[in-house]
């Protein structure tokens, strides 16, 4: 196993994102009180349960899955395709740099403990219509192990589960390396600026997404609408610091989204967005419950 893949962070290579984290925000953005969380966009819904109530949230485990979605994306020799296996780096270190997070000594647990619990996480994807509607319910990996002690022949690698992995590898939305790794911290940025990537990529003319509609795809039904307008249009502003062609308009209703030069085309490659400074209402520690 070479080590070209490594340090995919620092890279000028893309970042994918899978599709449906693009429509859909995935995972909690904090850690829920409820046992499940459902987002819904349109005819589409994801419900994501914690596997005994140990949750994958905030923004470590999003960049994890975009990290695999990459090595999948850009062929990487970490990749076992017909076994739906990706392996990950031989030290604590060399992942914590490759898939973008801080590295810690003392966070090795918490971030174990995320793989762990993002591996365990069960979904439920659905789409209706006026006739009827489709569900499909799976669970994100098969096996996951991570060994990081001091026995070398031990392999960290995580199997995904068919459903999983055929979301990994649909078609998928490139991502900008720069501005990821300027909004690495931040959940809710993280989360926008997929989506937003996703739009501004596919569209033809201006979109106009209620509070509403972006409550229920970012956060949950009763989730205070003022504490989320704040929450969103703080995250929005560093997006458009680290993408400045980016053309979305807030307003009373909601938001604007134009078309606009695709992200990956963004020259402002090295704007401080201050995206390392946490909501002071969000905790502090992203990897576990």
């Amino acid at each position: 196993m070479t080590n070209h893949s490594k340090d995919l962070d620092k890279s000028n290579t893309y970042r994918y994102a899978p599709s449906v984290m693009s429509k859909l925000s995935f995972l909690p953005q904090s850690k829920p009180d409820s046992p499940s969380v459902r987002k819904t966009n349109g005819n589409s819904s994801i419900t994501v349960s914690a596997s005994n109530g140990e949750w994958a949230y905030g923004a470590a485990p999003r960049m994890f899955l975009i990290y695999i979605r990459s090595l999948i994306k850009n062929g990487s020799d970490r990749v076992n395709e017909e076994h739906h296996i990706v392996y990950l780096d031989d030290t604590y270190n060399s992942f914590c740099n490759s898939v973008g997070i801080k590295y810690s000594g003392s966070n090795k647990d918490n971030v174990m403990k995320m793989v762990e619990n993002l591996a365990t996480t069960s979904i439920v994807l659905k789409n209706w219509s006026t006739d009827g509607f489709i569900a499909h319910s799976f669970f994100v990996a098969n096996t996951v192990a991570l060994n990081y002690g001091t026995d070398e022949n031990k392999k960290s690698f995580i199997e995904f589960s068919p459903e999983m992995w055929a979301l990994l590898t649909e078609n998928c939305v490139p991502l900008n390396p720069s501005i990821v790794r300027q909004l690495r911290n931040d959940a809710l940025a993280l989360d926008v600026y997929q989506w937003l990537a996703f739009r501004a990529h596919a569209m033809r003319h201006e979109t106009r997404v209620t509070w509403e509609a972006l409550l229920m795809q970012f956060k949950y039904d009763g989730y205070p609408m003022r504490e989320f307008r704040r929450k969103f249009k703080r995250a929005l502003e560093k997006i458009q610091l680290a993408w400045p062609e980016l053309k979305v308009e807030v307003t009373e209703t909601g938001v604007i989204v134009r078309s606009s030069l695709p992200s990956i085309q963004s020259a402002n490659d090295d704007a401080d967005t201050d995206a390392g400074v946490a909501d002071d209402e969000e905790p502090m520690n992203p990897f576990v419950s």
